[in-house]
């Protein structure tokens, strides 16, 4: 037996990694998800990982179309999983209260803070694998 038969998936294969499916998909679990960690946070205190209960269902929607692949499955469970940073904004605002920066809740103030932070958290999910890389080979030196 060839040793390219064993491989799980050849150099040479080309999939789809993102599709509009995969990215409604993960949007609609993520906003299930972020709304069910904001509650359970409120409610108990605490929140839970969705990025388990993602994948599973992610690989469970995608397996009844016949052209999904395991990549789009990977982008829409990492898409669901960041519901757990996000549902984060329930133990700042608090906060904020409490020091007294904000007098109440203001819809629009507080999503645009809220999508402010979201977007700044995967964007410097980006560089840091570089940076960390970086630190590691100065310090072998």
């Amino acid at each position: 037996m060839k040793q390219n038969d064993n491989e799980f998936m050849r150099n040479d294969l080309r999939l789809p990694e993102l599709t509009v499916r995969g990215m409604l998909l993960g949007a609609i679990l993520t906003v299930i998800f972020t709304a069910s960690n904001v509650y359970l946070g409120l409610k108990v205190g605490l929140t839970f990982s969705s990025a388990i209960p993602a994948a599973v269902i992610s690989m469970a929607v995608l397996k009844m179309a016949k052209d999904s692949n395991i990549l789009e499955n990977n982008m829409v469970q990492t898409q669901a999983s960041a519901a757990g940073t996000l549902s984060a904004i329930i133990f700042i605002i608090p906060g904020m209260l409490m020091i007294g920066y904000w007098q109440g809740f203001e819809f629009w103030q507080t999503l645009i803070v809220s999508a402010c932070g979201g977007c700044l958290g995967v964007l410097f999910t980006i560089p840091l694998p570089c940076l960390e890389f970086a630190v590691s080979l100065l310090l072998k030196f």
